[in-house]
């Protein structure tokens, strides 16, 4: 009986590997594999564009605000912290596969090699296969998707008047009975408050374009050229932040009252009365500049190591700055410590043909004061022209070389 139960067992045996049902399912299913695997992969790679389409529309668009709101005093922390946001409300839902909700990673905004600015961007999410990448279970089950945005901003148009300070209220105004025509170019302002640029009364303002990195208020007066005025600009930094300043020179004493012409060199307290012909050169004046007289001068340049520029009652000016050289198109320029105010006022009339270049200091026109130039540029830490005074540039010739650029607009860049 043992033995008959033993070959009972050696039949069933063969009458197994006799039956070719089970060997055909077998090998079909060995034979699908790399099929089901291929399905899988496929399925995957739709899921992953989808996802990582979705995910790059999401974080560009987040992108774009934080590039609005780059000069409205939030942090590189909150910026972070609202583009993360709204990364998460444009992304509605996570599709099959994605494990993670995704968040936003702010790089700040740099300057290129090439002078523009870029604000960059990147999240990522963490994608798990439907199907492990190898049949024997030691591939990967998961990979990540990673994104990125850049915007970038190129120089853009050449500003003839430029007012540097970020925060000021009316960093650039205009009020009174002002006229400002800047032919050529545009106003700027890197101030980010709401009224950064200010026309108001019965000022009148022209350029070709009045660009912002706050806001612009205008009651009337206000005629430009471009399609369209721009606000939330980006900033540039100061154009001239690099030049070097220059070095004392030897001490002269100040011009009598009857004197005619008047040598570079260094001066205190410079009180330019009566007629004066200044001859070319760097004027470097410690304390104040007063001009009661008429100044005329070519290939001129003043320095203020720590004092302002005044122009009081009758007093006017005919100067040009030098073409050539360290300081070519510089006309009147004062040391980044200086923080004096400079002020033009009363009814003298000024020809003056070069940069006024006040990275910390604010410069005021009131009163009559007319100002007729064949290329004036103004950049200054704030800028005020009120009353009557009367300010006319054609800034299409360049000015030994040196343009204050202001930022262009923003786009996507690669």
């Amino acid at each position: 009986m043992h033995f008959a139960g033993m070959m009972h067992q050696i039949l069933l045996v063969k009458r197994f590997f006799r039956d070719s049902r089970g060997n055909f399912a077998t090998g079909l299913v060995v034979m699908l594999l790399p099929m089901i695997a291929a399905v899988g992969a496929a399925v995957d790679l739709a899921n992953m564009n989808r996802e990582r389409s979705r995910l790059q529309s999401a974080l560009d668009a987040a992108s774009m605000q934080i590039a609005v709101k780059v000069n409205s005093g939030l942090s590189d922390g909150e910026l972070q912290a609202l583009g993360d946001k709204l990364l998460k409300a444009n992304l509605a839902s996570v599709d099959a596969g994605a494990d993670n909700i995704p968040s936003l990673v702010y790089h700040g905004l740099a300057t290129e090699d090439h002078g523009s600015q870029s604000l960059r961007t990147e999240s990522s999410l963490n994608y798990t296969y439907l199907i492990p990448r190898s049949i024997g279970g030691d591939g990967p089950s998961s990979t990540t998707i990673l994104v990125r945005s850049r915007i970038t901003s190129n120089n853009g148009d050449t500003a003839c008047v430029y007012a540097l300070n970020r925060a000021a209220p009316r960093a650039f105004e205009a009020a009174g009975s002002t006229t400002v025509i800047m032919d050529g170019c545009v106003i700027a302002s890197n101030s980010s408050a709401p009224d950064s640029i200010y026309v108001g009364g019965d000022a009148s303002l022209e350029a070709d374009c009045i660009q912002s990195s706050g806001g612009i208020v205008a009651t009337s007066g206000l005629i430009t050229d471009c399609e369209q005025n721009r606000v939330n600009a980006w900033r540039l930094p100061d154009p001239w932040g690099n030049l070097v300043e220059p070095v004392p020179p030897i001490l002269y004493p100040n011009p009598k009252a009857g004197d005619l012409t008047v040598s570079p060199g260094r001066y205190r307290n410079l009180d330019l009365s009566g007629d004066k012909t200044l001859e070319p050169g760097l004027y470097y004046v410690e304390g104040s500049l007063s001009v009661k007289g008429i100044v005329t001068g070519a290939g001129v340049t003043m320095f203020m190591a720590d004092g302002g520029i005044t122009v009081n009652g009758n007093g006017s000016l005919s100067l040009s700055a030098p073409q050539t050289g360290d300081y070519a198109g510089m006309l009147m320029m004062s040391a980044r410590a200086n923080t004096s105010s400079h002020l033009f006022n009363g009814n003298g009339a000024t020809d003056l043909n070069g940069v006024l270049y006040f990275p910390y200091g604010d410069l005021t026109y009131n009163g009559n004061n007319g100002t007729s130039s064949s290329c004036l540029r103004i950049v200054a830490d704030t800028i005020k022209m009120s009353g009557n005074s009367n300010i006319k540039s054609d800034c299409s010739a360049e000015l030994g070389g040196r343009e204050a650029k202001v930022a262009g607009p923003f786009y996507f860049s690669m």
